[in-house]
């Protein structure tokens, strides 16, 4: 699975060097980018040293642990909106199967090792989830989720685009459609924010998401939808992530999946010039 984190970066003015060479720069992100690593390891939840065995066989059984098997990001600097770091990692289709992707860990150790080097405005998030790999029951900790994003001030109310996309075919064309998931998707929100269905001729994406490489070939737009929230992080871009692909699996789609969950709410912060 992939995910990816969109914005604008401001590196601190004590790691910016103008003099610093096009190889240098992109040196400095990759070792950022490998503490994201150090700090997935930290936690327990990265297995940096492939799945654990036992006489022989293949175990997998906490779901937050990923073997990493490339990362990068676009670092070019000012206010354009870029993919500013992305992961992949393997997770063994063959193995036990569990409800959740890791999404959050994932994501998380990503915006822990940008934070850790400037000022990130985020304002997307990307994530191919091969829907394929997961089976059960995620309720209790969609449940958990939802108890934790309820309680900021229910005054707020941001829109967040969240769009669905896959390759023929497993394409639907039709209302009643999308009007499943849609509901399926409200049910895993409950009270803590509600979602919309856009149509074809409502749809125009907020520009909170850079462009990215195609992971599903031929793949194509499902459906779109407007979720409004409470604040915009991106921890509630994940829960909507994980929401979106939950309902996805629970109205009986099983194929990769393309969800991406964006915002142009947020007003663009840049760092003062150091004197």
């Amino acid at each position: 699975m992939t995910v990816g984190v969109h914005g604008t970066l401001d590196r601190h003015p004590w790691l910016e060097d103008s003099h610093l060479e096009d190889s240098h720069q992109d040196t400095f992100r990759e070792k950022v980018l490998d503490l994201a690593l150090v700090r997935a390891d930290a936690y327990g939840w990265y297995a940096p040293y492939g799945w654990r065995t036992t006489s022989g066989k293949k175990l997998f059984h906490v779901p937050d642990r990923w073997l990493d098997c490339d990362k990068g990001g676009d670092w070019s600097g000012g206010d354009e909106i870029r993919e500013l770091a992305w992961a992949r990692a393997d997770i063994p289709d063959e193995d036990a199967r569990y409800p959740r992707l890791p999404v959050l860990p994932m994501t998380r150790t990503l915006v822990d090792a940008l934070t850790r080097v400037g000022a990130v405005t985020f304002t997307a998030l990307y994530a191919y989830l091969p829907l394929q790999i997961t089976s059960g029951d995620a309720s209790d900790d969609l449940d958990d989720m939802r108890e934790w994003f309820s309680l900021a001030s229910p005054s707020t109310s941001i829109a967040i685009d969240v769009t669905v996309s896959a390759a023929p075919p497993v394409m639907w064309d039709s209302s009643a459609e999308t009007a499943r998931v849609h509901r399926a998707v409200q049910e895993r929100l409950g009270g803590a924010a509600t979602v919309e269905i856009l149509s074809s001729a409502d749809f125009s994406p907020l520009p909170g998401r850079a462009r990215t490489r195609a992971l599903i070939e031929g793949a194509r737009r499902a459906a779109a939808f407007v979720s409004h929230v409470r604040e915009w992080t991106p921890d509630v871009a994940v829960w909507l992530t994980e929401v979106t692909g939950d309902a996805l699996r629970a109205t009986g789609h099983s194929a990769p999946f393309e969800v991406t969950a964006s915002s142009a709410s947020v007003p663009l912060r840049r760092t003062a010039p150091s004197s």
